[in-house]
């Protein structure tokens, strides 16, 4: 089964890998650090292997609380994925540190800590409408909600997401079987 994937610009692992990890998140959710977190732990190795191809979709959800990861994704540079998952990893490990800042102390540490424009990219403008129809195509209303091969999970509670690696130990069953 072929996947057609959209607005894979932050991925991980090859192509043709047989099991796609989509996921769209925010980096001023709490709930998308911890599953960030957990995807760190369990991934790896598996798309070390080229079983898994690990695709990040930064979604604008209009909320209050996640306007600041919306500063943040106008400003990362997509055409440099493995500067920018370096970023996002700082990011979300010092998620508590800046989640409250004001705009212009945020746009203050994207500049000085991690040399990313002060004002946003342009195209990220475009990339973030487009993973936002994305997310209403495929009826995505929280973040972080995850889709494994096209099947969509969502997590209305942070303690179902110990699920997660269920759901992915049963895609690697899938495909050896």
């Amino acid at each position: 089964m072929t996947i057609q994937l959209k607005n894979d610009q932050l991925k991980l692992g090859l192509d043709d890998a047989p099991i796609k990890v989509e996921v769209f998140s925010n980096l001023s959710c709490p709930g998308s650090k911890i599953f960030y977190d957990m995807t760190k732990d369990i991934l790896p190795a598996h798309i070390e292997s080229g079983k898994i191809q690990y695709i990040l979709k930064l979604y604008d959800k209009p909320r209050e609380e996640l306007l600041n990861g919306l500063l943040v994704h106008l400003c990362l540079e997509y055409n440099n994925p493995t500067r920018t998952f370096e970023i996002i990893d700082d990011l979300f490990a010092t998620q508590d540190e800046w989640i409250h800042y004001n705009s212009a102390e945020l746009k203050q540490l994207l500049v000085t800590k991690y040399g990313l424009h002060e004002e946003e990219v342009e195209a990220n403008t475009e990339r973030s409408l487009q993973v936002t129809l994305e997310a209403i195509e495929r009826d995505v209303k929280l973040v972080p909600t995850l889709f494994i091969n096209g099947e969509k999970h969502s997590f209305k509670e942070r303690r179902v997401y110990s699920e997660y690696p269920d759901y992915i130990a049963a895609a690697l069953e899938k495909l050896n079987t």
